[in-house]
């Protein structure tokens, strides 16, 4: 009996920043660095609609598309997209040590226009959730501009222009002796069982991964 990997979709999620419930002129606004505020959170309302969805705790985050408003002051200035929520993971960055939440994303803001860009979903960009990730009803994301020095005026014209498309796939172990399911993973190293019929298994095994 060997154990194969089985990824799962389970759910599609799509925010509008017209439903943002900090939607307002600067509702949600608050300062991340101590010298201005350069920060804000945009919130969605789950309601109850997902609660009884059931996660396990190999539940990943992958981003799809993203669309994030441009603000006055912020021209050539770095923006940082957060997922505002507990991992099974551990993160840090130079800007927030460990006391950051997950970065999405990162931006360079040098244009007038919005940001748009889509994504390609992969294990090796997706951030692992906890189980009770939808349980509390709604998703926080937290969008600053760590070396804005002066207030950003979060107005309500450029939040309705931020738009983000996800999905939460799950990952399950599973005992088969169908070699045709899935390939298997060893330590994040892929073997498909239908080219090389596990000859690299061996290798793989007695190879250092991290």
């Amino acid at each position: 009996m060997t154990n194969f990997i089985k990824y799962k979709d389970l759910i599609y999620i799509h925010c509008f920043g017209p439903n943002d419930d900090n939607f307002a002129s600067n509702k949600g606004r608050y300062s991340s660095n101590g010298v201005s505020n350069n920060a804000k959170i945009f919130r969605f309302n789950l309601g109850s609609d997902l609660y009884n969805l059931k996660l396990s705790k190999n539940a990943k985050f992958q981003l799809i598309s993203l669309t994030t408003p441009m603000y006055t002051g912020t021209s050539y200035q770095i923006g940082i997209l957060r997922l505002r929520t507990s991992t099974e993971c551990i993160i840090w960055d130079s800007y927030k040590k460990t006391t950051g939440y997950p970065i999405i994303n990162k931006l360079y803001d040098n244009e007038t226009t919005n940001y748009y860009i889509n994504y390609q979903p992969s294990f090796e960009n997706s951030i692992s959730i906890n189980s009770n990730f939808l349980n509390s009803g709604y998703i926080e994301f937290e969008f600053e501009f760590p070396g804005v020095a002066t207030d950003i005026d979060f107005t309500d014209v450029n939040n309705k222009s931020f738009y983000i498309h996800f999905k939460i796939v799950d990952v399950e172990d599973e005992q088969t002796q169908d070699n045709t399911l899935a390939p298997l993973l060893i330590n994040d190293q892929t073997i498909n069982y239908g080219h090389n019929k596990g000859n690299m298994v061996s290798r793989l095994k007695d190879s250092n991964f991290k």
